[in-house]
């Protein structure tokens, strides 16, 4: 590993940003680590460019300290393993866990349709969302996973929703057609308040009844999200804003 490399990175980072009347580089704080800055590219080890796009989009500060940490190989080792999500392993123990007397079963998923409709639309409509539905229970559990893991694919559409919508009726909002985002899913993301998930990423994740048991799981696995049950989310988002 080559010796201060994050230093040398932040400091090429610098390059693209302009000077102040004193001689300031005025980079901004939340400044992220990206390989399409050609400075940082320039000056990035062309054997360890592969390494380093794990770090895309990340904050730059943080990228710096972990690259000059004298533990980085272990660091590396545990962002990857973060990174990844679960494995295909893991997903067989989920879907034991999840359903631990049965198959996967179709009946499943009505919690949100229930709860969410007590949920204040002056409250709910702030938050923007994106129901994971229209495809089998098991594969909503992958869906997350990569969505948590790789981000939203921005070459195809990822369509957005109220939480809940100030035009609310009743049944058919329920499911999502009324201008608000599906609840029959088994897990509903939510963005940052009066942010866009496109502008803020998901902070929040409604888990619905199908998946109640693995919750810790997906806390554990993805620490820096927010995971609520289906039936304590109006609660939950009620107290966001109190």
């Amino acid at each position: 590993m080559i010796s201060k490399l994050g230093i040398k990175l932040f400091n090429a980072a610098k390059k693209a940003y302009p000077l102040s009347a004193s001689g300031k580089t005025l980079m901004p704080k939340k400044a992220v680590f990206s390989l399409k800055n050609p400075y940082i590219l320039e000056a990035v080890p062309e054997n360890r460019l592969k390494e380093l796009q794990i770090f895309e989009g990340k904050k730059l500060n943080t990228v710096s300290r972990i690259l000059d940490n004298q533990d980085y190989d272990i660091i590396l080792n545990r962002y990857k393993k973060i990174l990844s999500g679960f494995s295909e392993e893991e997903f067989k123990i989920l879907y034991k866990k999840a359903f631990p007397n049965t198959k996967i079963p179709t009946d499943v998923n009505y919690d949100a349709f229930v709860f969410l409709n007590n949920l204040s639309p002056e409250i709910g409509s702030k938050f923007d969302a994106h129901g994971l539905a229209k495809i089998g229970v098991a594969d909503q559990l992958k869906q997350l996973n990569t969505l948590l893991t790789k981000g939203i694919d921005k070459s195809k559409p990822f369509h957005t929703a109220p939480l809940v919508s100030k035009n609310n009726a009743g049944v058919g909002a329920g499911l999502g057609t009324g201008g608000h985002a599906y609840r029959d899913g088994s897990f509903i993301v939510v963005g940052e308040k009066s942010k866009l998930i496109e502008e803020s990423g998901i902070k929040h994740v409604i888990v619905n009844d199908a998946y109640y048991n693995i919750i810790e799981d997906l806390r554990k696995k993805f620490p820096k999200i927010n995971f609520v049950r289906a039936d304590e989310s109006v609660e939950y988002f009620t107290k966001l804003l109190s």
